[in-house]
């Protein structure tokens, strides 16, 4: 037997043990979204997979009794809760055209590659301007005030 088959055959068990014979038709349904969803094409099974999800919820809102085979498939569906959700943005996500502009060579024999953008930068970011410089000044005297502090301590203070 396949991997596949052993989790189908167990995870059906599972539902028809906590179904314990009142809901024929519900277990039917559930074993037919299984199969589907472990047979969907990659760009549905997302969607397939949250159906399964969604009815097994609705079958253990009925359990009134907590079993080994409840404890699975509430397990089942928490690791899979945010199957209906969209997928996040991954960094894989967007597409940056660039012009290698030049090689940097480093000491050690490493190379980088330097890109070139069309606009250049003239102005600084608007982050940097009013409020944003002052708060950078700031951290730079945080700082630099802990790094005197520090010194003060490891060297000018008598033990």
């Amino acid at each position: 037997m396949t991997d596949e088959a052993i989790f189908y055959h167990r995870f059906v068990s599972d539902v028809r043990s906590c179904a314990s014979g009142r809901a024929p038709a519900c277990v039917a349904e559930i074993e037919r979204r299984l199969l589907l969803a472990m047979l969907a094409a990659p760009d549905a099974r997302d969607r397939r997979w949250a159906g399964v999800i969604a009815a097994i919820n609705a079958l253990l809102a009925d359990v009134e009794q907590e079993s080994g085979h409840a404890e699975r498939l509430r397990a089942f569906v928490r690791e899979n809760a945010d199957l209906w959700r969209g997928r996040d943005v991954a960094i894989s996500d967007f597409r940056i055209v660039a012009r290698a502009q030049s090689i940097l060579t480093t000491a050690n024999g490493r190379r980088y590659l330097a890109f070139t953008t069309n606009d250049q930068v003239t102005e600084e970011p608007p982050a940097m301007r009013g409020l944003g410089r002052v708060a950078a000044w700031g951290v730079y005297a945080l700082c630099g005030a802990a790094a005197l502090t520090a010194l003060w301590f490891a060297f000018a203070l008598p033990l």
